[in-house]
């Protein structure tokens, strides 16, 4: 059976999850000439982001922070990953970018919670804007989009292993 399912998402983004889940199958509805970020209008003469690889629209960034168990006793949350989260959409914020094309994704509810809070008690710019932006878990946010989707794994160490990541399915849901 070959899957006839279309991603508009940026080529790049899919290649992975296609060749790793669905042996080469996943067919792109735009090129990567439609996903340029830059060339956009709304961006002309704005601040940039530093991207590590300008022609690349993802790239991963590792953070030194501890989980913990979040409140409800149930959960994970790392409140250095938050605060790195927090930096960034401030960033994109201040390039031009709304608070509806951006979206955080994480995979626990007490990470949820606490980057929902951290944006909006701690974040530079007014509380609306942070207030506006999409923070769900990883299933909540499954067929969705977003120009700009911040993915905070939350769980990653020697001692209590990578979590949800553990599990290729998760991880091709919270990648796609």
């Amino acid at each position: 059976i070959r899957l006839q399912v279309q991603y508009r998402m940026h080529p790049m983004l899919s290649a992975f999850p296609s060749n790793m889940f669905y042996e080469g199958s996943l067919q792109n509805g735009v090129t990567e000439a439609d996903r340029q970020l830059l060339t956009l209008p709304e961006f002309k003469g704005k601040e940039d982001f530093p991207w590590p690889v300008p022609t690349k629209p993802m790239f991963f960034y590792s953070i030194s922070g501890m989980e913990e168990i979040s409140a409800s006793g149930t959960s994970y949350l790392n409140r250095t990953e938050a605060s790195y989260v927090e930096k960034i959409v401030t960033h994109f914020l201040k390039m031009g970018v709304t608070p509806s094309q951006i979206g955080v994704i994480t995979p626990y509810d007490g990470q949820k919670q606490y980057v929902s809070e951290y944006m909006r008690r701690s974040g530079s710019l007014s509380s609306s804007y942070y207030e506006a932006i999409e923070v769900a878990s990883v299933d909540a946010f499954q067929g969705r989009e977003k120009d700009f989707i911040l993915l905070s794994c939350v769980r990653s160490s020697e001692s209590q292993g990578i979590g949800f990541l553990s599990d290729p399915r998760r991880l091709n849901v919270a990648l796609t």
